[in-house]
C-alpha cells in the first residue's frame, strides 16, 4: 500500500472529504489530492499534522514497518479505537520529537550514526552538568 493509498483509507475511515482534510492541514484541496495521487509528498510537519489529525503513527503513515509480516499488519488493524488511544496516551511524542524522528529516518546509516553520537554528547554533556 502506498503512502496515497493509506491516506485515501484514513480520510474515508474518518469519513472526511478531500476538502475537509485540506482545510483541517491549512492547505488547498488540490495540494491533498496530489499527495492521494502521489503527485507530491507532504513536508515532515505536515506527515505529522496527518498522522495527529488521523489518530495513527507517522511510521504507519511512511510505511516505516514495510519489513512486517502481513499477520503483523493485519493484527495492527484489528487495534480497536479504544487500544489506539491508550497507546497514544502512554507514548505521545511531542510535535518536536516527531518531526526529529522523521527528519532522522531519512538520513543514510553513516549519518544516523554520527547524529545519534552529536545528540547523545549533548545530552551527557547537560546531564553531567546538572550533577554539578
Amino acid at each position: 500500500m502506498t503512502f496515497g493509498d493509506r491516506l485515501r483509507k484514513l480520510r474515508k475511515q474518518h469519513h472526511m472529504t478531500q476538502e475537509q482534510v485540506a482545510k483541517s492541514l491549512n492547505i488547498v484541496r488540490s495540494t491533498y489530492a496530489y499527495y492521494e495521487t502521489g503527485k507530491t509528498r507532504p513536508d515532515f510537519n505536515t506527515v505529522v499534522r496527518l498522522a495527529q489529525l488521523y489518530n495513527v503513527t507517522t511510521d504507519y503513515l511512511l510505511d516505516a514497518n514495510s519489513k512486517v509480516s502481513q499477520n503483523d499488519n493485519q493484527a495492527a488493524d484489528n487495534y480497536n479505537s479504544s487500544t489506539k488511544k491508550n497507546l497514544v496516551n502512554q507514548w505521545h511524542l511531542r510535535e518536536s520529537e516527531q518531526k526529529l524522528i522523521i527528519a532522522y529516518r531519512y538520513l543514510d546509516k553513516n549519518m544516523q550514526k554520527e547524529f545519534l553520537e552529536k545528540i547523545e554528547k549533548a545530552a551527557a554533556q547537560l546531564y553531567e552538568g546538572r550533577k554539578r
